[in-house]
């Protein structure tokens, strides 16, 4: 009933379970929000009875989240005052799209504020392990995997790619939209978090600024190349090509 087990509401029900609160009605009214409008289906949820074991086990639970929460605000404190040299270069990279203040943080902190552990942006995308893979022998290719990088930077780049791919008006949606006919949405995500890896290398190592172009405009050659493909798919189809063509001239 609550999508928010740790929200407010459902922590203010969980802590009255844990004091020895077993009446639905007393624990209905510590709904809040959205979930005041499931009384009846929230009543029914709650009925029953916690055991004492139960209850300990419970409070046990809430008092180490609570102690993960503290934590991590301490860390967050200790952060900020980590980051504060480092507040022009973390400004620099949440101009990407898809890139948010914990996600430059977390960049800073793996590559170092001018990324000089990498005298190119291709080494740099090899190490966090985002280029495309290639293991072939006799001319057959067995697989395209990646290589395994740095998971880390692996999981926060795909993270950011799936972000600036939803981001309107962007150059990495339009470059997800160009690789998803051949590459799927999983390839094509995965090829616009190489893309942004190399950008925020160049972010970092020469100190410069992003600037968003927009959605690009398809390259002439790219297009010639596709209205060859259609022309022989509309061929094998039994349509004449040269119709195709001269419509696509036309227009």
């Amino acid at each position: 009933m609550v999508t928010d087990t740790f929200g407010a509401s459902g922590w203010a029900i969980l802590n009255q379970l844990a004091r020895g609160e077993a009446n639905p009605d007393v624990l209905v009214k510590e709904a809040r929000g959205a979930l005041r409008k499931k009384e009846e289906p929230l009543r029914e949820a709650l009925a029953g009875c916690l055991r004492g074991t139960d209850r300990l086990l419970l409070k046990q639970c809430l008092e180490q989240v609570q102690l993960l929460r503290e934590q991590i605000r301490q860390l967050d404190k200790a952060l900020v005052f980590a980051m504060q040299p480092h507040v022009a270069t973390l400004v620099r990279l949440t101009k990407v799209p898809g890139v948010d203040r914990a996600a430059a943080e977390e960049l800073l902190a793996e590559i170092g504020p001018t990324a000089a552990a990498f005298p190119t942006a291709e080494q740099f995308a090899s190490w966090v392990g985002v280029c495309p893979g290639s293991r072939e022998s006799a001319g057959v290719c067995y697989s395209s995997r990646s290589a395994k990088g740095n998971c880390y930077l692996r999981r926060l780049l795909c993270q950011i790619a799936w972000a600036a791919i939803h981001t309107k008006n962007t150059f990495f949606g339009s470059l997800f939209t160009r690789y998803k006919p051949r590459l799927e949405a999983k390839g094509s995500a995965w090829a616009v978090a190489h893309r942004i890896g190399k950008v925020i290398w160049l972010l970092l190592h020469n100190g410069v600024e992003y600037e968003e172009k927009g959605p690009g405009q398809p390259n002439p050659a790219t297009l010639a190349r596709k209205l060859r493909r259609l022309a022989q798919e509309y061929a094998r189809q039994g349509f004449d090509p040269s119709q195709i063509l001269n419509s696509a001239v036309t227009a």
